[in-house]
């Protein structure tokens, strides 16, 4: 199925949550579905970017940077950022990152990370979901499915996932097709070979996949670039894209990840970006 940029654009309101992109010339009556990559047909491309952590207008200059190359690339369809968006949770750094996210041009989404979390308010995410939307969701009524889980436990970076998101995944879960392939997003690592950060009750989170099509499994908060496949399912951690952080597996380069997926395969790669 082919559409055209325009057409996409317009599908930015319709996702049900904040997108990150500004919509222009939105068509109310279009069907999200029809235009969602479909089961064992399309082709298609999109972008995961992690671990920003703006602190201030300096440190967005490195997410211009990004925002820029993604544009550019006329394959990307849509951006999942996957969290640390912000330094300390301030609504100051979160709508700057906010600021230069919504210059993409095609729709964004978000999960949160821990530095996302304001652990000295009263809602933990309350800066986070004023300017970002939901903490998790899920979009696409047909074709693939994709699932934005809160991986956060307050501000840890070991985490266990915490009952409710378990909750609200299973439930998430129940109504879907088996057989549709499925994406997962987080800020914490699901990989199981992953050199730090995969969350504790990781093995009891993918259980709740056993009896559906898990894909993909794409997450932040490890500063490095992890591609594995354990048991038919891609999972991924990227380096950050910031200036103020570095990597932990010393590389130096920043960027984002893109996913090409097509009906036998999902391959991957690196974009560097340089600020």
């Amino acid at each position: 199925m082919k559409f055209t940029r325009r057409q996409f654009l317009g599908l930015a309101s319709a996702f049900g949550l904040a997108s990150c992109a500004k919509v222009k010339n939105v068509v109310p009556d279009l069907n999200l579905a029809r235009f969602t990559p479909s089961f064992g047909g399309d082709e298609f491309t999109f972008a995961t970017i992690n671990d920003l952590h703006v602190l201030d207008t300096k440190s967005a200059g490195i997410v211009n940077q990004a925002v820029n190359s993604i544009n550019a690339d006329d394959r990307v369809q849509f951006t999942v950022v996957l969290g640390d968006i912000a330094t300390d949770g301030r609504y100051e750094e979160l709508k700057l990152a906010k600021v230069a996210l919504d210059r993409l041009e095609m729709p964004c989404f978000a999960v949160p990370g821990n530095h996302d979390v304001d652990m000295k308010a009263k809602d933990l995410f309350g800066n986070y979901t004023s300017v970002y939307g939901p903490a998790h969701w899920d979009e696409g009524e047909e074709g693939w499915l994709f699932i934005g889980l809160n991986s956060c436990e307050e501000s840890k970076s070991d985490v266990t996932l915490p009952q409710t998101e378990l909750d609200w995944l299973e439930q998430t879960l129940k109504k879907v097709n088996r057989s549709r392939p499925i994406a997962l997003f987080a800020h914490h690592p699901f990989n199981p070979g992953t050199k730090a950060y995969r969350v504790i009750n990781a093995d009891a989170v993918l259980g709740l996949f056993a009896e559906h099509s898990l894909k993909l499994v794409a997450a932040g908060h490890y500063h490095g670039n992890q591609v594995e496949e354990h048991n038919g399912v891609l999972f991924t951690t990227t380096a950050c894209c910031s200036t103020t952080r570095d990597n932990f597996d010393e590389t130096p380069e920043k960027g984002y990840r893109l996913f090409h997926v097509t009906k036998d395969a999902i391959q991957t790669e690196f974009i560097t970006v340089r600020s």
